[in-house]
């Protein structure tokens, strides 16, 4: 009688399977792994007031700006603000802002927004002047 155990889902997923549904499931282990290593890759914590900052790869949540787009930063909180608008439900629920970011908008305005600093990077570009 052949012994019957039962595999996890992570055993399952490191032995080697070739089936199609393993082989998606290992993409998608390895893209979030790899997306979480971006948030606590700790670039933001050299963000300072009147540098320019992007959105790190796969980190934007917000519409704007797009990525790519130097934004400016206008403020490092020492306290975060916790925003407490949404319903847990929310990817918004308590979301920890400590960055203060401007940019300009479609018609050309200063804009400055609160951000969750573990979503930007610097900015490789031009130096804010």
């Amino acid at each position: 009688m052949e012994n019957a155990t039962n595999k996890s889902p992570a055993l399952t997923l490191v032995d080697g399977d070739a089936d199609e549904k393993h082989v998606v499931a290992r993409r998608y282990c390895a893209k979030l792994t790899a997306s979480f290593l971006r948030f606590s890759s700790e670039a933001e914590k050299s963000l300072q007031p009147g540098m320019l900052a992007q959105w790190k790869e796969g980190m934007k949540n917000r519409r704007t700006p797009d990525y790519g787009i130097p934004m400016v930063v206008v403020a490092v909180l020492d306290q975060p603000v916790i925003d407490s608008t949404f319903e847990s439900g929310s990817v918004y629920f308590r979301e920890r802002l400590d960055i203060i970011l401007g940019f300009l908008d479609e018609d050309g305005e200063f804009c400055t927004l609160h951000y969750d600093s573990h979503r930007f990077e610097p900015y490789p570009g031009t130096v804010a002047e």
